[in-house]
């Protein structure tokens, strides 16, 4: 699998994939020990790829052909401007059969899901319309959990504490087109994947080990929105696997704490 930037580049070695990320993204956020420099240090390695083959074998019984990845890019959530989900790492593939496959991975460390709940960024949104009439941030939150959760509103006592990051990944994901080209195309002019697997790896690197109650509070962030969403549930090989299907699309979830 070729794995590159929004500008071309190959991250074929770790020092390509540092010069990829910063050419996109802020320097700052590129750190030894933290979510962007372990995910590339896992998949510039090949362990990423191999474990990511694992893993969907175990899940599907087959492995799923990948055609191609990006590191930072921008799943669109809705025909709104800004706002969308920028994927840790989007990758685009086919089953044996050919169906349509988007992996969006999430890498962690000790980053939290976002900063905000549901029902905070509904009010922040609120608020932004005050100054903005134009805003459509409060109209966008409001979107994502009547998708997800049928018809609920952000003051819902389900889903108002659960974190919003979440819900904007698994949306966003969920509506991606089956190939990058297409996916530049307004939702409503492509199709849109089969399968969706959104795997959260959490990097164990020395700075996971400095606050255990931050990652289990993330871990339990993650927890609570599986729950909230009514996911069925496998065991398979000592992995809890999560399953939904959500707007007629068959959509895995998964949480692995993995040594680096």
């Amino acid at each position: 699998m070729i794995i590159k930037n929004k500008y071309g580049r190959i991250l074929s070695s770790l020092e390509e994939w540092k010069e990829g990320f910063i050419e996109v993204d802020k320097k700052k956020h590129w750190r030894d020990g933290y979510s962007a420099c372990s995910l590339g240090v896992f998949f510039s390695s090949g362990k990423g790829e191999q474990w990511l083959t694992e893993i969907e074998k175990e899940i599907f019984g087959y492995k799923i052909e990948h055609s191609e990845g990006m590191i930072e890019h921008a799943s669109k959530l809705d025909e709104f401007r800004g706002g969308q989900r920028m994927q840790d790492l989007a990758i685009w593939g086919k089953t044996p059969s050919g169906a349509s496959c988007f992996i969006g991975i999430e890498a962690k460390v000790l980053e939290p899901f976002g900063d905000f709940s549901v029902y905070d960024s509904y009010l922040d949104g609120i608020k932004e319309r005050e100054k903005k009439p134009k805003s459509n941030k409060a109209k966008r939150v409001c979107q994502v959990v009547d998708y997800l959760f049928n018809g609920r509103t952000p003051e819902d006592s389900t889903v108002k504490d659960l974190r919003y990051q979440l819900m904007h990944y698994f949306k966003a994901s969920i509506l991606e087109a089956p190939s990058l080209v297409e996916s530049a195309l307004k939702i409503n002019q492509r199709k849109t994947v089969n399968i969706i697997l959104l795997p959260v790896i959490v990097f164990n690197t020395e700075h996971y080990k400095e606050d255990p109650k931050l990652a289990q509070d993330n871990h339990d962030d993650y927890l609570r929105f599986i729950e909230a969403l009514n996911c069925d549930v496998k065991t398979i090989n000592g992995k809890d696997v999560y399953h939904k299907v959500i707007d007629n699309r068959d959509v895995y979830t998964l949480y692995e704490v993995i040594d680096l």
